[in-house]
């Protein structure tokens, strides 16, 4: 059995948008187009990939799995093909995003970079910080935006953005927060998964690890099925924020931007692009 990587890309386009229309937005194809990836790919694994979920998707059990081997393949595809110096679109340029930035303000981001590269295709890359970093030394991402820059030498400061405690609609009003109280988390290592942890115990309140997932979709699933609290920079449908109590105070989280040497110049345009987008939707301190 041959996947084809053009129903891949739209599967985790899809998982990192977070719907088909997203998808189909950042793939600049169509809708009907997603879905039809979608089916074909489908009948091939023979199991289901998304369930409804409301006027959107979520993951299916498989599709968990399924997205995390398939992440694989593709990015291996893609190394191969620029490595080798085949790809259908030259050489892209691969910019690297933790998937908590993909709803909330990727495209301005995306819009800055491409203005700055002309005709040069941009690639995206969605990964965790630690994943990011290290695609980074291997040559395999050109930037990446990332919330935990580890060790990298000439990681920037790129701005800052607002993290906020989310949960389902009844969760989110429950006066006094259930005890111990019930955490969703990104698998380790993760830097939010750290952070939750830390304003816990900053807190006093005893938790319990409620439900944990690889992906963002499974996090905010998770949480919208009400399963518990997660600390997020944006939320999702069904999810709602939580106004009251210890947990509806705001945490400041800094974001750092790593470029190759050779792309330095994105940096100012980049950090605009970010400010303006957090100022708008209010993801920043200041709003």
């Amino acid at each position: 059995m041959d996947l084809d990587p053009a129903h891949l890309r739209s599967f985790l386009a899809i998982v990192d948008y977070g719907g088909y229309h997203r998808a189909a937005e950042a793939l600049h194809l169509t809708q009907p187009a997603v879905s039809r990836h979608m089916r074909r790919l489908e009948g091939q694994l023979g199991e289901r990939l998304f369930a409804k979920r409301g006027r959107g998707v979520e993951l299916t059990p498989y599709g968990e799995r399924a997205a995390q081997e398939l992440r694989d393949v593709l990015a291996a595809h893609d190394r191969a093909l620029t490595r080798l110096g085949r790809g259908d679109d030259g050489d892209p340029f691969v910019l690297g995003t933790i998937e908590n930035l993909v709803d909330p303000v990727l495209p301005e981001l995306i819009a800055a970079a491409r203005a700055e590269l002309g005709e040069r295709t941009l690639q995206l890359r969605v990964d965790r910080s630690a994943a990011l970093v290290e695609r980074l030394r291997r040559g395999e991402v050109d930037a990446a935006i990332v919330l935990d820059p580890g060790d990298a030498p000439d990681a920037l400061a790129l701005g800052t953005i607002v993290l906020r405690w989310w949960a389902s609609a009844r969760l989110a009003t429950a006066d006094p927060l259930p005890q111990p109280f019930p955490l969703v988390a990104y698998d380790p290592p993760c830097s939010l998964r750290e952070r939750s942890l830390r304003r816990l115990d900053e807190l006093g309140l005893d938790h319990v690890l409620a439900a944990e997932s690889p992906h963002l979709s499974g996090v905010q699933s998770a949480v919208r099925n009400g399963l518990g609290y997660a600390l997020l920079a944006a939320g999702g449908d069904g999810l709602r924020t939580v106004a009251h109590g210890p947990l509806a105070e705001t945490i400041p989280a800094p974001l750092w931007l790593l470029l190759d040497p050779a792309h330095q110049r994105l940096a100012a345009p980049l950090r605009a692009a970010l400010w303006r987008a957090t100022m708008r939707r209010g993801l920043s301190e200041a709003a």
